[in-house]
């Protein structure tokens, strides 16, 4: 028999009052236990709560009531019906600072596993969720992982697709670097030096006899192409008078490209992967490139995702490479790298299979 008689509205939320409120909290850690001894669940926990606990809605109603008041609300149960179905407990973000738990303002919900509890423990994670079709805004994200990770918990995002669907991914900040020698003055003076032709695809230096910096261009046909980033890199060079200090002032991109080579990575294209670039931390023919990197001002190729549903796409599609997918963007100062990766299997929340 279900049980609805003792779920009454109040100012914060809902307060169950039946005889499975402290059974709920200390087993389950379902909503917050008031003063009075009472549960106080949230929307979403009601619908947890009917769907998984025996315990009704207020009234007949109630679920088309409180769709009408909060647009979100659907998307936030099946959320928190995936992360609570495996058995993790979850605290919305309201009811973190009843437990002395610090939260970033973004944060929706902090996640405890199975065998710990909120009483005694601190959380594994902290959790943001998006609709498929919500826009994927890098800096906002890398600024709440920022947080999350220097707090010692793992950055998950679930996202919610139009059937109510999830899927999980962790965010992590992303400090890629190789082993090669970042470029110096002498190689790109050198470079602007040698004779070369215009292509359609860039510039082709038939002489490379002097050519020393191999994280530029590919060799072909005896000689070395560059592609048209690279060669905007030269010419940019060459049309300042071979001033180092106004190297990527051309263009964003090529900033970019140079702080990759700054790092010690070699970089090809990552045209077969559906991004900028692929970057190895060594030589080509020393192993597979471990990172495919987007290039979010390109003026070539659109390939930075605009929404969740395609940054998913991304990711998934570097995944099943064995590839990390990771997005710049430009702070005014200096690039930050974030990393958008599945997470381990045990660790993948999503929905109970519904019929």
């Amino acid at each position: 028999m279900r049980d609805a008689r003792y779920v009454e509205r109040t100012e914060d939320g809902w307060e169950y009052g039946g005889n499975a409120s402290q059974r709920l909290w200390e087993k389950s850690a379902i909503g917050r236990l008031t003063d009075n001894g009472k549960l106080l669940l949230s929307d979403a926990e009601v619908i947890f709560c009917r769907d998984h606990r025996n315990i009704d809605f207020p009234k007949d109603s109630w679920l088309h009531e409180a769709v009408s008041e909060n647009k979100s609300l659907l998307e936030e149960a099946a959320v928190l019906e995936a992360l609570r179905v495996p058995g993790n407990k979850v605290v919305l973000r309201e009811n973190c600072k009843f437990f002395g738990f610090g939260v970033s303002e973004m944060t929706w919900a902090m996640r405890w596993s199975s065998d710990t509890h909120p009483s005694k423990d601190g959380p594994v994670s902290q959790i943001l969720f998006f609709r498929s079709i919500e826009a994927f805004s890098v800096t906002e994200l890398y600024n709440w992982c920022l947080q999350v990770t220097n707090s010692g918990m793992i950055a998950e995002v679930i996202v919610v697709d139009e059937e109510q669907s999830v899927v999980t991914y962790r965010v992590l900040i992303s400090d890629i670097r190789g082993d090669l020698s970042p470029p110096k003055s002498e190689d790109f003076l050198r470079i602007s030096k040698l004779h070369f032709e215009l292509t359609e695809s860039g510039a082709f230096f038939p002489n490379t006899s002097l050519w020393e910096f191999q994280n530029m261009g590919i060799p072909l046909h005896g000689g070395r192409q560059l592609d048209l980033l690279e060669i905007e890199i030269i010419i940019g060079l060459i049309n300042n008078n071979r001033d180092i200090s106004c190297i990527g002032d051309s263009s964003m991109s090529a900033g970019l490209l140079l702080d990759l080579w700054n790092r010690g990575l070699n970089t090809r294209s990552g045209f077969k992967y559906g991004t900028a670039w692929r970057c190895y931390p060594g030589d080509v023919g020393d192993g597979h490139a471990p990172w495919l990197v987007v290039d979010p001002n390109s003026d070539i190729s659109d390939n930075s995702p605009k929404d969740w549903a395609s940054a998913c796409l991304c990711s998934r599609l570097a995944s099943g490479v064995n590839k990390h997918w990771v997005h710049p963007f430009f702070d005014g100062d200096t690039w930050r790298y974030l990393e958008l990766s599945r997470p381990p299997s045990d660790s993948r929340w999503s929905n109970p299979t519904r019929k």
